[in-house]
C-alpha cells in the first residue's frame, strides 16, 4: 500500500521549496494540512491539486 502522508520535510522535497517556507505557508492557512497535537501532516493529493490550482509561486 502506497503511502499518501507526508511530512514537512518530505513536503519541501516534494515541492522543491525549503522547510521554512513550508511551515511559513502552514502559519498563513496557504497549503492543505492537518494539525495533530504538535504534528503537522499533509495528504500528497490534496498537496497535488493545490500545487495544480494554486502552487506556491508567489506564495
Amino acid at each position: 500500500m502506497n503511502r499518501t502522508t507526508l511530512c514537512v520535510r518530505e513536503v519541501a522535497a516534494y515541492l522543491g521549496i525549503h522547510r521554512d517556507m513550508v511551515y511559513l505557508l502552514v502559519k498563513r492557512n496557504k497549503i492543505p494540512h492537518l494539525a495533530i497535537l504538535n504534528t503537522i501532516i499533509f495528504t500528497k493529493e490534496s498537496l497535488d491539486v493545490w500545487a495544480r490550482d494554486c502552487g506556491c509561486n508567489g506564495a
